[in-house]
């Protein structure tokens, strides 16, 4: 069955539509996973916004294929690309400020940008939202003609910081043996229904990096992912040196 909505609010074509796409005649389709990350976004950041405001909030630009992207003009690393970067506009009253400062003081976000604008209002905000790492909360102001354009208002979450995490993680990790009859299927996200990215014979070693609900996930020379708790059995816990 063809998608339709992304979340309550916002439909599978508000979701993909760009106008440069339309002239252009270009495909702007997400794939399975940055459908995923689009909706994730839209769970975590954008409904709980509309909900608190009550009001339509205006999508400007949600997914950009790499194609789009190129073509008019956008970062290399714009998270549009994945589906965890949203543009959005105030409406009925509501100001861009107003949606800023709800997203800043009281949600989960990777990075909130206040585009252009002036100080006391925006052209329209950009927010992200990321499930492949610790979210930044990095907090920037576009200025034109700044130098750099992407001013720092709140530094959030430094790449130092996230090295720190990372060792951290590295000496609480732990290692198993795959335990099953047939093969052990690696999949992208802690979910059953998640996509498949591999999959692991028995007494296959494995390093396990994190947990969640019934799941680990894990490292092996080959592949990267979540598999099943209940098909591994856990070895004695090392620290790296």
């Amino acid at each position: 069955m063809a998608v339709t909505k992304i979340s309550k609010h916002i439909s599978y074509k508000e979701g993909t539509h760009s106008n440069t796409a339309v002239r252009r005649r270009m495909r702007n389709e997400p794939d399975e996973t940055q459908l995923a990350a689009m909706k994730l976004l839209s769970k975590k950041v954008f409904e709980p916004l509309r909900v608190h405001f009550d009001q339509p909030i205006r999508v400007n630009s949600f997914f950009r294929s790499a194609a789009l992207n190129k073509a008019i003009g956008g970062s290399r690393t714009s998270q549009h690309c994945s589906g965890e970067a949203i543009d959005i506009d105030a409406t009925n009253g509501i100001t861009n400020k107003q949606l800023f400062d709800y997203i800043q003081d009281n949600l989960e976000f990777d990075q909130l940008i206040w585009e252009f604008g002036t100080d006391k209002e925006p052209d329209w905000v950009h927010v992200s939202y990321t499930a492949n790492r610790t979210n930044r909360k990095q907090v920037l102001k576009a200025v034109k003609d700044g130098k750099p354009v992407y001013q720092i208002i709140e530094k959030g979450i430094s790449i130092e910081e996230e090295v720190v995490e990372e060792a951290a993680s590295k000496k609480k990790s732990k290692k198993g043996v795959v335990a099953v009859k047939t093969l052990l299927n690696v999949r992208n996200k802690p979910s059953k229904d998640a996509k498949v990215v591999g999959q692991l014979k028995n007494s296959k070693k494995i390093k396990i990096i994190s947990e969640e609900k019934g799941w680990y996930q894990i490292k092996t020379s080959k592949y990267s992912g979540w598999v099943s708790a209940k098909y591994v059995k856990l070895k004695k816990a090392t620290s790296s040196s």
